[in-house]
């Protein structure tokens, strides 16, 4: 039986609830809004498989990255609407059009970040772009196991912790499952971001309807993060939003992300997936602020996939420190805000607004 002594050992993954034979094992969101698993003891039959599937409980090694590459989707329109260099979506495209299954995060009805499966092209837009938000996860991996075993082509696409989920719970590996993670700063939790969105609301006297998180029209490096309802447009340079200042700076995330146990070389994703930042500065022939994605292939499997689809990009050979250089994520864990304890002690009585200005110096 898995016994949580820190909160730190756990990722949310849900690998644990979903191999549990008897479905004693629960995730319960805490006071933080983070989901942790809460087991039944009384009908735990302690046969060891939540252990066993735990990917904090075996931790991956170091591995060689075969290549690395920066790379663009020819498709501009497709890349306006991507977070970096559109390359998810040739990557989705592929596995799509030989009848394959794609999981990623979207945003459901409700704005909310969960993860689902698709099967069509005109799908693929609500997987497109970063989710900053900890995605819902149930009942995920149990249709992945079920499509493959059908033999069906699966791609998943996810944190690098999902990834490392998934694999556990699979507990062997698939020929037709090929898996991309995403380099991950870190995942705020959904509290954080509801309390955001009503706050929004409250400010403009109007429901938030949509929500992007990577907006380019100024740009890729100036990105913006932006809320959006029928009459208002609230938000700003994503380095000077109210809720992406305590994302990027450690103040609203998971603690398990105090000490990623994935990044630096340790992905269990055939390709792993980033914003390439500094580009301009190492390759500035390359760069048209438009985007570009930072492709480190792990495996075989994922040299095959990007072979497969680079003819539809324009793309230029690196290596792993180019593209750690500018984005610290790929080879570091950044730790916690100090003042992250009272940032979730006070969530509830302050405005996030409120809890940045006491927190966060001022924007300069």
């Amino acid at each position: 039986m898995l016994k949580l002594t820190s909160k730190k050992d756990c990722c949310g993954c849900t690998a644990c609830a979903s191999i549990c034979p008897k479905g004693c094992i629960a995730m319960t969101a805490d006071s933080e809004g983070f989901f942790y698993p809460q087991i039944d003891q009384s009908s735990c039959i302690n046969c060891g498989l939540c252990e066993k599937v735990c990917p904090l409980l075996h931790k991956p090694q170091a591995h060689d990255i075969l290549n690395v590459y920066g790379a663009k989707n020819s498709d501009d329109g497709v890349r306006y609407t991507s977070s970096s260099g559109g390359m998810f979506t040739l990557f989705a495209k592929a596995i799509l059009n030989s009848g394959g299954t794609v999981f990623g995060a979207k945003l459901d009805e409700n704005l909310q970040v969960c993860h689902t499966g698709i099967t069509s092209e005109s799908e693929l837009s609500q997987l497109r772009g970063s989710k900053y938000v900890q995605s819902k996860m149930e009942g995920v991996f149990k249709e992945v196991r079920s499509l493959l075993s059908s033999g069906n082509k699966v791609l998943f696409s996810g944190t690098p912790c999902q990834i490392a989920g998934l694999k556990g719970f699979l507990m062997k590996d698939y020929e037709n499952l090929v898996t991309v993670d995403v380099v991950c700063h870190g995942v705020p939790s959904a509290k954080v971001y509801n309390k955001h969105l009503s706050e929004i609301a409250a400010d403009t006297g109007e429901t938030v309807t949509q929500v992007k998180f990577r907006d380019k029209s100024n740009g890729w490096k100036q990105g913006e993060t932006l809320f959006l309802s029928p009459h208002h447009r609230t938000g700003a340079p994503k380095r000077q939003e109210t809720y992406m200042r305590l994302f990027l700076q450690n103040v609203s995330i998971r603690p398990s992300c105090a000490e990623c146990a994935f990044n630096n070389k340790r992905s269990l994703a055939d390709i792993t997936i980033a914003d390439y930042w500094g580009v301009d500065k190492q390759f500035p022939e390359f760069d048209d602020d438009k985007g570009v994605t930072l492709v480190l292939i792990n495996t075989d499997k994922g040299q095959e996939l990007f072979d497969l689809v680079k003819d539809k990009t324009t793309y230029i050979i690196t290596d792993f420190d180019k593209g750690a250089q500018y984005n610290l994520a790929v080879s570091k864990s950044l730790g916690l805000h100090p003042k992250r304890q009272y940032f979730f002690d006070n969530l509830d009585t302050k405005t996030l607004k409120e809890l940045e200005q006491e927190i966060l110096p001022p924007l300069k």
